[in-house]
């Protein structure tokens, strides 16, 4: 016999489909805070099938595939739809949406301004240059 190790969240009725190609699955039930940490990693690969779709076609599905996500998150969380709407809606009031394109390439201040702190503490994402 050949095993795979696969370690990720699946989908509901995964199970059937793998037993119906002569696939046996080992499989647990995740439930609480290890669900929800399973659903934001689950987020992340969803996210990147995203990135990497290479056309219309393949967006749609990849984004249906986070929105799938998203719903588990919800329901994980105990978060209604209307409360991310509403959370985005003051958000794109506030600092607006991504329509324009805009693409920020860096950012340069003051060593006192006190966003400096701010971008420091995360040098993965704002390297210092």
């Amino acid at each position: 016999m050949i095993k795979f190790l696969c370690n990720k969240l699946g989908r509901d009725k995964g199970l059937e489909g793998f037993k119906a190609q002569g696939i046996t699955p080992q499989y647990r039930i995740l439930e609480g805070n290890e669900l929800c940490q399973a659903l934001k990693h689950k987020l992340f690969e969803e996210s990147g099938e995203v990135r990497d779709a290479s056309n219309k076609q393949e967006v749609i599905a990849e984004m249906a595939d986070v929105l799938e996500v998203i719903d588990g998150l919800c329901k994980a969380y105990g978060i209604s739809i209307q409360e991310i709407e509403q959370i985005k809606n003051e958000k794109y009031r506030e600092r607006g949406g991504f329509e324009k394109g805009l693409y920020i390439e860096t950012l340069e201040m003051e060593d006192g301004n006190p966003k400096v702190r701010h971008f420091r503490a995360s040098p993965d994402k704002y390297p210092e240059i």
